[in-house]
């Protein structure tokens, strides 16, 4: 019954999904659409931490003007990463996290959010009841911060559905 009803509300969510940036963006001044160019890819570590092998997806979101020049680079979650004002990286990992004193809490108008100067950019992490959700951006304005928003709003209806982890993956576009 849980799986019906996550399905049915993944489908309303397609539903409710523009087609276009364009109609997205009804009565707004700037339509944005983020195209997955490379990822969802299984990686061991997670570059905001010291050292370590925990297991993640990483992904990198070009806006669409960008996106179609470009093509998968190879596998290594660095290639996988964006230079500065390159993208946007997006990381996912379920393993259980310590959040110490460089991560400053921020307001996001959602689940709790964390944030912290990296070195391409802002990170902003999203903590989740079952997972968390990194964010490498070209800067902390009100365009990284939508995405964000619009990121997560898809994403858990992909996480929802589900059935394993194999199964998981990013959104091909997210329209904000």
């Amino acid at each position: 019954m849980r799986r019906a009803a996550a399905i049915a509300s993944a489908f309303a969510l397609l539903l409710a999904t523009p087609l276009s940036p364009q109609a997205a963006s009804a009565g707004t001044a700037s339509p944005r659409r983020e195209i997955l160019v490379r990822g969802a890819d299984p990686v061991k570590g997670l570059p905001f931490f010291h050292p370590n092998a925990l297991s993640a997806l990483v992904g990198l979101y070009l806006p669409e003007s960008a996106a179609a020049g470009s093509s998968p680079i190879g596998d290594s979650a660095r290639a996988l990463s964006a230079g500065p004002g390159e993208g946007i990286t997006v990381w996912y990992t379920s393993e259980a996290l310590v959040l110490e004193g460089a991560w400053k809490r921020t307001d996001m108008g959602g689940p709790e959010a964390y944030l912290l100067a990296g070195p391409r950019g802002p990170v902003i992490i999203l903590r989740l009841p079952s997972y968390y959700l990194f964010f490498e951006l070209p800067s902390d304005d009100s365009d990284g911060r939508a995405f964000v928003r619009a990121f997560d709003r898809k994403f858990s209806a992909f996480f929802a559905n589900a059935a394993t982890p194999a199964e998981l993956s990013f959104p091909a576009f997210v329209d904000y």
